[in-house]
């Protein structure tokens, strides 16, 4: 199995609510629909916060301030058809609710993400919708509610 090492903001509004991103991916199954935070694969020569900081520019157009990581996430899933062994790293960065705009970078990406949204941990905890990490809700209560 492949390492991958990847990076991930929680990205809060000021009222304490979390950015996730809408990604539907194509499989032979059907489309394979979640939503997840903010960021990407680290590259080869980048450190955890430069990667998390490209992330936020290339898919949402921003520059914050990150504090972190704050939080590590070990998981494997498959990722350009291949099995990946991944580490997330996850920062925290706060924003206006309207500064973000869903961009992407690469075509692959814009094809794949498909809309931005602002959840609570309420929301997540009874959301039928696929969200990782799995354990979101609580990690926004127990540490990275609003400033």
């Amino acid at each position: 199995m492949r390492p991958r090492r990847s990076a991930r903001v929680l990205l809060f509004a000021p009222t304490g609510e979390v950015l996730l991103i809408r990604f539907a991916v194509p499989q032979p199954d059907g489309e394979f629909v979640f939503w997840v935070t903010p960021g990407g694969e680290i590259e080869e020569g980048e450190t955890e916060l430069e990667a998390a900081r490209r992330e936020l520019r290339e898919e949402l157009g921003l520059d914050l301030a990150l504090r972190g990581p704050v939080f590590e996430d070990s998981n494997q899933f498959v990722h350009l058809g291949e099995w990946r062994a991944n580490t997330d790293f996850f920062f925290t960065a706060h924003c206006d609710p309207d500064a973000p705009v869903l961009i992407g970078f690469t075509a692959d990406e814009i094809a794949i993400m498909k809309e931005i949204r602002w959840w609570s941990a309420g929301e997540l905890e009874i959301t039928n919708e696929r969200i990782y990490p799995a354990s979101l809700p609580q990690l926004i209560r127990d540490h990275f509610g609003p400033r």
